[in-house]
């Protein structure tokens, strides 16, 4: 049985990467920072190496899916210390844990937000980073400091673009517009509340992400950096669109904040030859799924 380790397992990802994993003849850890009574779980602060060693040492992962890290732009500002310490520090402690041992491989899952504003479209890998603010900034040093253990960590950095699904906070753009159109749809509220709808967003569903995060690390390829990506785009006015239908609305009233569409980036889609070229693979879920799949679950949430 191949052995899995996911750090920050129980964020949004994780328990989806869990599943994908068992279906795929793993044995799954996990290692948080929330005190769980769970098999095969772990509490523990990445930013303690001391704490994090014991875990692995214990374990003995053949495979380590590091998904723990300040994941909010938002929450990166409020937090730079943590935010540096957790995506950073936490990302050193474990490879200087594991350096030298090459019978273990990690993926480290990482942000499109390092390229910026983009020059070109579809950004390649070999686009500039100049992501802007505390939380890109992090992950620009994370990238540099992973890559100094190139030749010593058979490591592989994801570059993950947009990515939704049922059990994503509705801080997030998608879950959000469905969350709100439901309601409209139960009287509890009259207006959709957002910001700038004709963006274009390269979006996944998580199942496909975590899928190709699995076929990643089982391929024979390291030291390398790959965009996760679904390499197209949908406008979120399309979004608003298909889940009003879902919801039998005919029409929605929207109220756009104005400050949120200031220095707004209109068009993001990231290229995935790369990808391609390492695994064979491609997106298994439509956008129309995606959000279907998304809408019934809030539905049956929502009161």
């Amino acid at each position: 049985m191949k052995k899995a380790l996911i750090t920050g397992s129980h964020g949004f990802v994780g328990p989806y990467l869990k599943k994908e994993l068992e279906q795929n003849g793993y044995v799954v850890y996990g290692v948080d920072c929330q005190k769980i009574d769970e098999n095969n779980y772990y509490c523990a602060d990445i930013t303690d190496k001391d704490q994090i060693k014991k875990v692995i040492e214990k374990i003995k992962p053949e495979y380590i899916f590091h998904l723990a890290g300040v994941s909010s732009s938002s929450l990166a500002e409020e937090n730079p210390d943590l935010t540096y310490n957790v995506n950073v520090k936490g990302t050193e402690n474990i490879f200087n844990i594991i350096k030298e041992n090459k019978k273990i491989k990690i993926l480290v899952v990482n942000s499109s937000l390092v390229y910026g504003k983009p020059e070109h479209l579809p950004i390649k890998e070999n686009h500039s980073l100049n992501g802007t603010g505390v939380y890109a900034k992090s992950r620009i040093d994370q990238e540099k400091s992973v890559q100094d253990y190139k030749g010593k960590v058979n490591y592989i950095i994801a570059r993950s673009f947009n990515h939704t699904g049922s059990m994503q906070p509705d801080t997030f753009v998608i879950p959000k517009i469905v969350k709100q159109i439901i309601e409209i749809k139960k009287g509890k509220r009259e207006i959709l509340e957002l910001g700038n709808i004709d963006v274009k967003r390269d979006i996944s569903d998580v199942h496909d992400v975590v899928r190709t995060y699995r076929m990643l690390l089982e391929q024979g390829e390291f030291g390398i950096i790959c965009n996760v990506c679904r390499g197209e785009y949908i406008r979120l006015r399309e979004v608003v669109h298909y889940v009003k239908d879902l919801a039998k609305l005919e029409d929605v009233k929207i109220n756009l904040d104005k400050e949120i569409t200031t220095d707004e980036v209109f068009d993001i889609r990231g290229d995935n030859g790369y990808l391609k070229s390492l695994i064979d693979w491609k997106p298994k879920i439509t956008y129309k799924k995606m959000l279907k799949d998304i809408y019934k679950y809030l539905d049956s949430k929502i009161i």
